[in-house]
């Protein structure tokens, strides 16, 4: 990725700093939203400590984005976020989300080392389980007591299942369908639901994982 960028956009990329993030803005957002303007509303919801240790920021059109059919991702310290965006709190989510995977690897032990989310997580699976089973389909080739993300498991779920039948069994389950593909995602999804307005829903659907991340809120503003 960075090889396209680098080829790609060389001479196009609009760069500046944030909160002390470097920003890098490759192919532009649609008129209609500020980049600076949702980086402020981040900058009021989030402790400062989740964010002041990324590396960068990077905006635009990027080929692995259309490999994979995502639209944000992180790696390496560096958030990649897609610049085809809906409207700003696409943008927001987007932001938000991938910022939830970069505190995950900075606080892994934190947020599982006492096996809470992980277990609420896998009782959540199970009871996917038992309701796409209901629902006619064949579980026996997943596992669903896997944690991590498995290509074959999210195209059961995203192609096979759907999204209409998806969004219907996870409902009451799953704070969002995506939450189901994998324990990252699960506490992702979870993030972005405690800090975008769903905090009471979280709490009722998964409230060890809504514990984990007050927690992970308090302690990080009182820094």
């Amino acid at each position: 990725m960075r090889e396209y960028i680098l080829e790609k956009n060389n001479n196009m990329t609009r760069h500046f700093k944030f909160g002390g993030i470097d920003i890098h803005v490759d192919t532009p957002l649609p008129d209609s939203i500020s980049l600076e303007t949702v980086l402020k509303i981040i900058e009021k919801k989030l402790p400062l400590a989740y964010y002041q240790d990324i590396e960068g920021v990077r905006v635009g059109a990027y080929e692995e984005f259309d490999e994979r059919q995502i639209n944000a991702l992180y790696r390496d310290g560096t958030l990649y976020i897609s610049n085809e965006q809906d409207d700003a709190s696409d943008l927001l989510d987007d932001i938000v989300h991938e910022i939830a995977h970069h505190l995950e690897t900075k606080a892994y032990e934190e947020i599982y080392g006492d096996r809470l989310v992980i277990r609420e997580f896998i009782k959540k699976r199970e009871q996917l389980k038992f309701e796409l089973t209901s629902e006619g389909y064949w579980t026996k080739d997943y596992d669903f007591k896997e944690l991590k993300f498995v290509d074959s498991f999210d195209f059961f779920l995203y192609n096979r299942v759907g999204k209409k039948m998806l969004n219907m069994v996870t409902t009451g389950i799953f704070i969002r369908p995506y939450g189901s593909v994998s324990l990252r995602e699960y506490f992702a999804t979870g993030f972005e639901a405690y800090y975008l307005g769903k905090r009471d829903e979280l709490f009722s659907i998964s409230p060890e994982l809504y514990d984990k991340i007050d927690k992970l809120h308090k302690l990080a503003s009182n820094r």
